[in-house]
């Protein structure tokens, strides 16, 4: 039974890889994450649209291998769906790509680098509500217990809004165009680290908004009864003033990061990984895991993968046409 084992924890290992977002260490491993999510919106909108010039280019060919074989003819036209589906959803992460570039070139061409940082951040347009997530624990000041508290996002460039820590939630206010549910996984991370406890976001705004409602409330309201009983009723972590300042030296040192990422659109997901024990068409027995919020580059990287596959087919097919029957 060893090695069954062995597998079975390899797959949950690869689902988890797969599927969660990974830790980011520090400022610069986030610069370098948004870095490959600037790289990975245009190639996928880019090979979309090699995708759909492949089957215009030579449509005679693939009606003609459709025709002469078993394939139906609407596979093709499948196959523009599914490229142009890409090509339109992709869009805006290759101008938000575009974009990142033209500010880099010229804040690196440019002699007053911070004027170029604040027209970046002043492209972003307006603010608003950000991401929001709960904790599996309350979070709160040493120095002010019960009461909530926040840490803003700042830097020599601006501010990019705050984070609002309140009961078992945090949310970001005053965010560019919805936040990043990332910058609070990096957040997850650095209170884990300063704390010394451990502590996991439970649920996410973004993919469940009526399960964050629904558990915030219900954390509060214990720690209302908590409070009336003179008991704690719900697990609490504490933070210093000493770690909150760490806290907000780290997201001032994340702020440029976070500009360039509000360019991009924020993929927000649940994912579910399976392992089939008896495979399709049965499909009896399957094992399964599911994430509540899956790691927007490894979901583009894997639809990457994926156009890139049946890009790579169509042009085989072009080089090398397989052989069909005659009329």
């Amino acid at each position: 039974m060893a090695r069954p084992r062995r597998v079975l924890r390899g797959n949950r290992a690869l689902a988890h890889a797969a599927l969660r977002a990974p830790g980011i260490s520090d400022p610069a491993h986030y610069h370098r994450r948004v870095t490959m999510l600037a790289i990975v919106h245009p190639a996928l909108f880019a090979s979309a649209l090699a995708g759909i010039g492949l089957l215009v280019w030579h449509g005679e060919l693939f009606v003609t291998l459709a025709q002469r074989s078993n394939v139906e003819t609407l596979t093709i036209a499948f196959f523009l769906l599914f490229f142009g589906y890409f090509a339109v959803v992709t869009a805006p992460g290759a101008i938000g790509a575009a974009r990142i570039v033209r500010f880099r070139i010229w804040q690196w061409i440019a002699r007053d680098a911070e004027r170029v940082a604040k027209r970046r951040q002043a492209a972003l347009g307006r603010r608003g509500p950000g991401a929001s997530a709960a904790f599996d624990k309350v979070i709160e000041l040493a120095s002010a217990p019960g009461a909530p508290w926040d840490v803003e996002i700042r830097d020599h460039v601006g501010s990019l809004g705050h984070l609002e820590f309140d009961g078992v939630r945090v949310t970001h206010l005053g965010a560019f165009r919805g936040g990043s549910n990332t910058l609070l996984g990096y957040v997850e991370g650095r209170v884990r680290e300063l704390t010394a406890a451990e502590i996991t976001i439970v649920q996410w705004g973004s993919t469940d908004e009526e399960e964050l409602l629904g558990y915030t409330a219900n954390a509060a309201a214990l720690r209302a009864l908590g409070r009336k009983l003179g008991a704690q009723v719900w697990p609490a972590v504490r933070i210093t003033d000493t770690a909150r300042a760490a806290l907000a030296d780290d997201l001032a040192a994340l702020a440029p990061a976070l500009r360039e990422e509000a360019f991009l659109p924020d993929w927000e997901f649940q994912g579910e990984h399976k392992l089939p024990i008896i495979p399709e068409p049965l499909g009896i027995i399957s094992l399964s895991r599911a994430e509540r919020r899956v790691d927007p580059l490894s979901s583009l990287t894997a639809a990457l993968a994926v156009v890139l596959v049946v890009l790579g087919l169509l042009a085989y097919f072009i080089a090398r046409p397989p052989w069909v029957p005659g009329r």
